[in-house]
């Protein structure tokens, strides 16, 4: 069968990546290998898995994913897009919020109840009220299995459906 299409586009680079609503001349592409292995943002190479090629499979299965990230050196928020190998059982978003050293959010949410807990007195607060996101806050990872998931057409797209069928539902 054909290859999963996906966005493929960042931030950094092009500003629409961001908001794809904003920029109609970004359009899904044919994921292959050739095609992952020729990306190249700090953002996909941290996230890349690698492939071990003994020629059995020369088109292994693929996914899309949508990550948003602070890079670590300019401290600007990145959105990327891109092709991804499928990693089975492995969760390619929590190994990438690791290499990022990005708490799950259940290990934030504990961490915060515990600073309340034991009362700040005032300290630290300048940090919570800057208008800057923390890389926890603004950390976002998706992977999906079909054509233009990574796209927010395809969430738009999503929605309308069931909203579609719910009216249909209601209507008979």
């Amino acid at each position: 069968g054909a290859a999963i299409q996906c966005f493929v586009c960042d931030s950094s680079d092009n500003p629409s990546c961001a908001d794809l609503g904003s920029n109609t001349t970004i359009m899904p592409e044919e994921c292959t290998l050739d095609k992952m292995k020729s990306l190249d943002t700090w953002l996909f190479d941290l996230n890349k898995f690698s492939y071990f090629d003994n020629g059995a499979n020369k088109f292994p299965l693929m996914n899309c994913q949508k990550v948003v990230a602070k890079d670590p050196e300019t401290r600007k928020v990145v959105t990327a897009r891109f092709c991804q190998l499928d990693t089975g059982d492995s969760d390619a978003c929590e190994i990438l919020r690791t290499k990022l050293r990005i708490p799950k959010i259940e290990d934030r949410d504990q961490r915060q109840q515990r600073r309340k807990n034991q009362g700040n007195g005032g300290h630290g607060q300048d940090a919570a009220d800057s208008e800057e996101p923390s890389a926890e806050e603004a950390f976002f990872c998706d992977i999906c299995k079909t054509d233009r998931c990574n796209g927010a057409a395809a969430i738009t797209l999503a929605l309308g459906s069931i909203l579609a069928m719910i009216v249909l539902q209601l209507g008979c």
